[in-house]
């Protein structure tokens, strides 16, 4: 197991620290890669339904400062089932009082969650200065929907989250003026990269930056498109030390690889990273376990075709839909293991199926094993 961190400097700390000490407006100083993470996770952000009869009307693309989204009666749903929900609401006082954030007109609010279509999709926009505006994509929530979407990345492109950020960046430079920077983290970075590769040439030239903070890659049949090459020199990727997430999939993104505070797969999380400065603490490369959780899972998608690949994410999903989970909360609660549904669904497999989900669980579980503290 890696456990061995290097040293951070007396002046180091994470985004939240960075907010708190640099208030120049975006006038004075320009977009730094902190920057970018920190727009990339306020678009965690879930907005009540009641916002909008409230007078916080961000859908419309003239939108509201972002001081108005400090609202305490809306606190217990803006991160509701994300991965650190206090950290988000620290970030969200610090930006909503510090002159570098408070004032940036938030725009062009959409969610959208669908079951049926397996899509999780959720975005907004900061407009930095008037010729320049930053286009953040949502990554996964805690909804088995956003999961499996997730997951379907694997096999499928695109998949409807991928649709709706193309279509949303287009609305976006239909609607702004001046160049445009787009980003996310987790899957919201993938959604990021996917959208500028997918619209016309003329919003394309429009990018100045593509931002993808440890975001699953495309699959080689975008990565080679012409498309694509055009917008590569954009992209700027971020990941930490023990990355899994954005390691998935097979792309040509460079990576520069970031310090992190904390251990294995919770490195997911973007307040374990240091900050030094206005930029990241880099690290020349990835601990051992992460390049070995990476080649193994690599190689383990590569021996799969398109259609395996979906036969088992579509069978797991199935289990857990049968089970009753529709949220990660769910899944750590721990009750829906012991659910008849589960067996049932699992009986209800043709032989030849249940042979196939266990052996490929098989092959994948050394791999969750090397990412859990204390078992490797």
């Amino acid at each position: 197991m890696d456990t061995a961190l290097p040293t951070a400097s007396p002046r180091s700390g994470n985004m939240l620290s960075y907010v708190r000490r640099h208030l120049e407006p975006f006038s004075e100083r320009g977009l730094c890669p902190v920057d970018s993470l920190v727009l990339s996770w306020l678009a965690y952000t879930q907005l009540p339904a009641e916002a909008e009869q409230a007078g916080l009307n961000l859908r419309s693309w003239q939108g509201a400062p972002l001081r108005e989204l400090y609202r305490a009666e809306y606190f217990p749903h803006y991160y509701a089932g994300i991965p650190g929900e206090a950290d988000s609401l620290r970030l969200l006082a610090a930006v909503a009082a510090s002159p570098r954030f408070r004032d940036l007109p938030v725009v062009g609010y959409r969610e959208h969650t669908d079951w049926q279509a397996q899509k999780q999709f959720a975005a907004m926009t900061f407009r930095l200065q008037p010729d320049l505006s930053y286009v953040a994509f949502r990554g996964t929530d805690a909804s088995i929907v956003g999961w499996k979407e997730d997951f379907n990345l694997c096999f499928c492109s695109p998949v409807p989250s991928q649709v709706d950020a193309a279509a949303y960046l287009q609305e976006a430079a239909r609607h702004l003026e001046g160049r445009l920077v787009v980003g996310g983290h987790s899957k919201g970075g993938n959604l990021a990269v996917y959208a500028a590769v997918s619209v016309p040439q003329d919003v394309q030239a429009r990018l100045t930056q593509v931002c993808s903070h440890d975001g699953p890659g495309l699959l080689p049949e975008l990565v080679e498109t012409e498309a694509y090459a055009r917008v590569a020199p954009k992209i700027s990727k971020t990941v930490p030390q023990a990355s899994v997430v954005g390691l998935l999939l097979e792309d040509q993104e460079q990576h520069r690889v970031v310090r992190s505070k904390r251990l294995l797969i919770w490195q997911h999380d973007p307040f374990s990273w240091v900050v030094e400065g206005r930029d990241f603490a880099y690290v020349d490369s990835l601990t051992p376990s992460a390049r070995l959780v990476d080649s193994t899972l690599t190689a383990w998608l590569r021996s799969r075709s398109p259609e395996e690949r979906e036969r088992l994410i579509d069978t797991l999903y199935a289990v857990l839909e049968a089970a009753g989970a529709q949220t990660t909360q769910d899944l750590l609660s721990g009750r829906w293991r012991t659910a008849p549904a589960v067996v049932r669904a699992f009986k209800d497999l043709d032989p030849q199926s249940r042979a196939f989900v266990t052996q490929a669980l098989a092959e994948l579980l050394p791999l969750g094993v090397r990412s859990v503290p204390g078992l490797w």
